[in-house]
């Protein structure tokens, strides 16, 4: 198999994953909707994967318009990861200990929000999608997610890495820049800042929700 019908087949998989969880969050109690945007910062994560289904639903007038605005932004501090969920459950059967990861929501708001509003909500990321809350972050300055939600994503998270392994990980911003495919983008970002994608050795799911997320995953493997 070429590596173009790889990707496509990858992104395939991807939306399904993507159109899956947006089913299932309609059951679930929460109060966001687009144009919510108080937990949209520079904190945003994603696999390379995602980065090129977004880049792929994007026009080149589009994608200079987002890249410019990335650019414009990369004096400003964001987060960047120091694990991927899978090599997190690792750690964790392992016995290890995580490192503290450095994600202040005072560092300010996504490079690619505009008016309150996502200019790529569409395709917007699954750590964005996956981002709930029950009540408005503005009120409790946090997403006030139940514990079934949290290993609800964690789980479709490590999916995705999966399915992507082979691939890289890290911050919103790099990752576009990263997956743009112009070099001059790629030569900006620093190579700690990306991460590898790993299999998945263990998901992370606690014993009371085994019986619910078993039959997730009966649809999503």
């Amino acid at each position: 198999m070429n590596s173009n019908r790889l990707q496509q087949d990858k992104l395939a998989v991807l939306k399904k994953l993507f159109t899956h969880f947006d089913t299932l969050s309609k059951d679930i109690d929460k109060v966001c909707s687009e144009g919510c945007c108080d937990c949209c910062t520079r904190n945003v994560t994603l696999s390379s994967l995602e980065a090129k289904y977004i880049l792929s639903g994007l026009d080149i007038s589009q994608r200079d318009v987002i890249l410019t605005r990335i650019l414009n932004e990369r004096h400003k501090n964001y987060q960047i990861p120091k694990t991927t969920i899978n090599q997190m459950a690792e750690i964790c059967m392992a016995g290890g200990e995580l490192p503290e990861e450095c994600a202040d929501p005072a560092w300010g708001s996504c490079p690619l929000l505009q008016d309150k509003r996502c200019m790529i909500y569409g395709l917007r990321p699954f750590a964005c999608r996956s981002m709930v809350s029950k009540q408005e972050c503005s009120l409790s300055g946090f997403a006030d997610m139940d514990d079934y939600t949290v290993t609800l994503s964690n789980v479709f998270m490590q999916y995705i890495e999966h399915v992507d392994v082979g691939g890289y990980f890290g911050n919103l911003s790099d990752m576009l820049l990263f997956e743009s495919g112009i070099e001059k983008y790629r030569t900006t970002i620093p190579s700690k800042n990306i991460l590898l994608n790993r299999p998945i050795a263990m998901l992370m799911v606690t014993p009371e929700h085994r019986d619910k997320i078993a039959k997730v995953l009966d649809v999503i493997k």
